[in-house]
């Protein structure tokens, strides 16, 4: 196997493993939302969003190439939730 393809299989393993990691972030998240009673829940979703929202702005004034990356990540979470 050639060092590029030995490469490009480590950034493949690498790439799985943050997925994961970030799944499993999520549902950890998720989870802790159910736990909370209803307002309280409510009130730390809005919190979370407005953490994003504010990174998302910290993002856009840094000129970052990720923000659309960020932002698309964001809405993929808060859409998938269900509370």
């Amino acid at each position: 196997m050639s060092d590029i393809e030995k490469r490009l299989e480590f950034l493949e393993e690498t790439t799985e493993v943050l997925r994961m990691q970030n799944r499993v972030l999520s549902t950890a998240l998720k989870g802790l939302i159910r736990a909370l009673p209803g307002e309280t829940a409510q009130d730390a979703v809005e919190s979370i969003q407005l953490a994003f929202e504010d990174a998302l702005a910290e993002l856009s004034y840094e000129d970052s190439p990720h923000v659309d990356l960020f932002h698309d990540v964001t809405y993929s979470f808060f859409r998938e939730k269900e509370y």
